[in-house]
């Protein structure tokens, strides 16, 4: 058995800055934060961690590690406030040299988490040993005490690993042309280079919050590795058994004036390759839930999404999940959309694949918490970096169509970019 202990308190926002400035300069942490900002999940240290293997069923391995924790927690225990984080990566691959042992993802159980719902704030903290004589408020105080503010500064290179890339996706577009059954292949490209000096993590997230405002915030830290992001994409959420999620596809930028912007967004509603693209996206999320939900619903018509530097083509899906469905189950079946991977999925991704110049790690892969009274949030891991010690990778995809022309879908990965590369010149300039 583990030991838990639980409590529920009231935090104002003061003491929950400190909170997550001193957890956010752990070691291990992670920290998840709703689109909405109506909801955080912060953890702290690892009590229990999984590696998938490339061998087996990754999906299978997390499910049943899960269980296993579950059956471990007292039974007196709060499940609702007590989950595990991490993700799992975009494809099943053997070992790669930058991703390490998160090449097929990761997932902990922390020894702190905290669910912060407003100002209310639940506290669990989990052991496999017995507890001190220390009380869990006096450990929350002393770990709060140790906040102290920390000048960092960051040098950041980057180079195009795909020079040649606007010359793929063309060689895609009319592979899918004269294609009988591939309809649509998310091809992606990256950018890696170096850091001199550190990442401030608590720097980051105080960055992210004010650069994407209406984005998920997503950051994950197992010593020398760290991956941050600022989503827009929900792959789901289930909270009592109510599912929702949403297709998004179809990108233009956001215009300078409010007069351009929706200039802009009617031109994105009225194109025909991106309203085919995100056709295709709302289809195949539908078709894949029909055996998992009752009730699925979607809107006839997309609305338009607006984030920081681009503006999307979005669909709200929503539905009630099956009793019998675990979590993992509706990770493996939804993953990737084809808004990470294509249609028909299988063919897709045999050609990213063979066409991408390396793995995608946490790229588009499903990140987030699974708690263990059912609920859960899985994100989509776009807009985002990863960092091994001084190294740092970007990433960036866009639908390729059989119209699609490589040097427009090159200036759209372009503007996918922006979100990290404003985040670490803002960490520059610090």
């Amino acid at each position: 058995m583990l030991n838990v202990r639980q409590i529920k308190t009231s935090f104002n926002d003061e003491r929950i800055e400190a909170l997550l400035k001193v957890a956010l300069k752990q070691e291990i942490f992670s920290f998840f934060e709703s689109s909405d900002r109506t909801t955080t999940w912060v953890g702290i240290g690892c009590t229990d961690k999984i590696n998938p293997s490339e061998q087996g069923n990754r999906f299978k391995q997390v499910d049943s590690w899960f269980k296993q924790i579950k059956q471990k927690l007292p039974q007196k225990t709060d499940l609702s406030v007590v989950s595990i984080m991490g993700g799992f990566s975009f494809d099943q691959t053997v070992d790669d040299d930058l991703f390490g042992d998160w090449s097929n993802g990761f997932f902990f159980l922390p020894r702190l988490v905290f669910k912060i719902t407003g100002h209310q704030v639940a506290i669990t903290e989990i052991k496999k040993h017995r507890f001190t004589e220390v009380s869990l408020e006096e450990t929350i105080e002393q770990l709060i005490d140790l906040s102290t503010e920390k000048i960092s500064w960051t040098k950041v290179k980057l180079t195009d690993l795909d020079t040649d890339w606007s010359k793929k996706v063309d060689q895609v577009a009319k592979k899918i042309k004269v294609s009988q059954t591939l309809q649509k292949v998310v091809l992606g490209r990256f950018k890696q280079g170096e850091i001199t000096g550190d990442i401030d993590p608590s720097l980051a997230l105080k960055a992210l919050r004010s650069l994407n405002k209406t984005t998920y915030h997503f950051m994950l830290k197992y010593h020398d590795q760290m991956f941050i992001s600022a989503t827009p994409e929900r792959l789901f959420k289930v909270e009592e058994k109510q599912f929702s999620t949403a297709a998004i596809a179809g990108t233009i930028k956001r215009g300078a004036t409010n007069s351009e912007d929706n200039h802009l967004a009617l031109e994105l509603f009225g194109d025909k390759k991106n309203r085919r693209e995100h056709q295709i996206v709302v289809q195949q999320i539908t078709d894949q839930l029909k055996s998992l939900t009752d009730n699925l619903q979607n809107e006839k018509e997309p609305m338009i999404l607006k984030n920081q530097t681009v503006q999307h083509l979005f669909t709200p899906i929503k539905g009630t999940l099956k009793q019998t469905v675990d979590i993992c189950s509706l990770i493996e079946k939804m993953h990737p959309t084809p808004a990470l991977g294509g249609m028909p999925k299988n063919e897709a991704m045999q050609i990213i694949a063979r066409t991408e110049s390396r793995s995608r790690g946490l790229f588009g892969a499903p990140i987030g918490y699974l708690s263990f009274d059912g609920d859960s949030e899985m994100i989509v891991g776009i807009r985002s970096l990863y960092l091994n010690q001084s190294q740092i990778l970007m990433f960036a995809g866009a639908g390729i169509m059989p119209d699609s022309i490589g040097k427009a879908e090159q200036t759209e990965t372009e503007l996918k970019f922006q979100p990290m590369i404003k985040l670490l010149n803002y960490l520059e300039d610090k």
